[in-house]
């Protein structure tokens, strides 16, 4: 095992950041962990306060005196909170000293990876399943674009998808992996494609060229994992000449959109598909006439609403839609509870991954919606089987699914 450091890596910013905590305690109340699993030490607050203990131990001036203190059950203890976290920013969101802890807690994660912590067994299989797969499920890559084919085979869509290596064009729609391999799920990208052919765009996928993004990697500290990914889809997109990346996976446009600009510069747009819709409406190319008599809540996914600030767009192309009803939910945009599927959580802590998702069907279902709908294939996933597990009446809906029944 590699030397213990916790420090490394870590900037002036990181410690003042760490340093900087007030004890207020307003984490405590929107932790979406910490709603389900009462450990103090799950708590923003507690993991910060921790962590400083044992980067004194690690640094301070008895550790420069007497060389390192820190215990090995001290380390796994605090690795353990570490991860059972999904890094959804709500932390960030209510400090008032402003900490970014997502941030730190990423860096901290792969300072436990390359000392030989990190991540935690159950989630080793992931990065693995990526390098050797190029997504997270061990699935051949070669079945990637197979949905496009069945989509077009069965009538779902208009005409065939392009494969871009093949068929140039400006637009590239990365479909991602959750909604490439899930069944379940590939409703959110056939509606998409069939979306832009009703709009007339050129476009294309990758197919079986698409990686992973590396966002989970990322998330779990695995920094090569990740940045073998980033490299490897930059310099593709670059060869491709695309003007514009468009993500229906809020995951890998938040990997994209801001991880990939800290590698390398992108010399190309990056959209998520509400942003690329909502610019499709505005000139015209999509007009919702069709009426769709619906009540329905919204959840906000963490990547796209806290992580990049887009909860408007999603809320103005549902309310352009004839007979959509919008009723919100207690928690909603900057506040919005996650659904616990992201950071890790969903492969390291799969009880707490369902607890927090049932927590968050209750808040929609709390609405009297008939519908509950999001912007996030991997949301889309978690709150699906968590409507089947609890036997809910929702419907769980994606923005694609109800803007085309209003357009097609």
């Amino acid at each position: 095992m590699a030397e213990f450091s916790l420090s490394e890596n870590l900037s002036i910013s990181d410690l003042l950041n760490i340093s900087a905590c007030a004890s207020c305690r307003e984490c405590y109340l929107y932790c979406p962990v910490y709603d389900v699993d009462r450990r103090r030490a799950l708590t923003p607050r507690e993991k910060l306060k921790n962590l400083i203990s044992i980067l004194k131990k690690e640094r301070g001036l008895l550790a420069s005196l007497f060389g390192p203190r820190v215990k090995d059950e001290e380390i796994k203890d605090f690795l353990s909170a570490l991860y059972e976290c999904s890094v959804c920013a709500q932390c960030r969101e209510v400090c008032p000293a402003g900490i970014d802890t997502p941030k730190l807690w990423e860096r901290i994660r792969a300072n436990m990876v390359s000392s030989g912590y990190g991540p935690l067994p159950q989630q080793k299989t992931i990065s693995q399943s990526i390098r050797n797969y190029d997504n997270p499920w061990m699935q051949p890559r070669g079945m990637r674009g197979k949905w496009a084919e069945r989509a077009f085979k069965e009538g779902r869509i208009s005409r065939p998808v392009q494969d871009i290596t093949k068929n140039r064009a400006k637009v590239l729609y990365y479909v991602g992996c959750t909604a490439s391999y899930d069944q379940n799920i590939t409703e959110v990208a056939i509606n998409f494609v069939e979306l832009m052919n009703i709009a007339g765009i050129e476009f294309g996928i990758l197919g079986p060229r698409e990686k992973c993004c590396g966002s989970t990697p990322l998330r779990i500290g695995d920094y090569a994992t990740f940045e073998q990914q980033a490299i490897a889809n930059i310099d593709l997109f670059t060869e491709l000449k695309v003007d514009t990346v468009v993500f229906s996976c809020s995951g890998c446009f938040k990997t994209m959109n801001q991880d990939y600009r800290e590698v390398k510069r992108l010399p190309f747009r990056t959209l998520h598909l509400v942003q690329f819709l909502l610019e499709l409406m505005e000139e015209k190319k999509l007009v919702p006439l069709k009426e769709v008599p619906l009540k329905i809540t919204y959840h906000d996914p963490c990547h796209l609403g806290r992580h990049n600030k887009l909860y408007e767009e999603p809320r103005e192309i549902l309310t352009r839609i004839p007979g959509i009803e919008l009723v919100e939910m207690k928690r909603s945009r900057e506040f919005s509870r996650c659904c616990g599927a992201g950071g890790g959580v969903k492969a390291g802590f799969p009880p707490i991954n369902n607890a927090m998702t049932d927590m968050r069907i209750e808040d929609a279902e709390e609405t009297g919606a008939d519908e509950l709908v999001t912007a996030c294939p991997f949301c889309y996933q978690s709150l699906q089987l968590g409507i089947q597990r609890k036997n809910s009446y929702l419907k769980i809906r994606d923005v694609t699914e109800l803007l085309i029944r209003s357009v097609k």
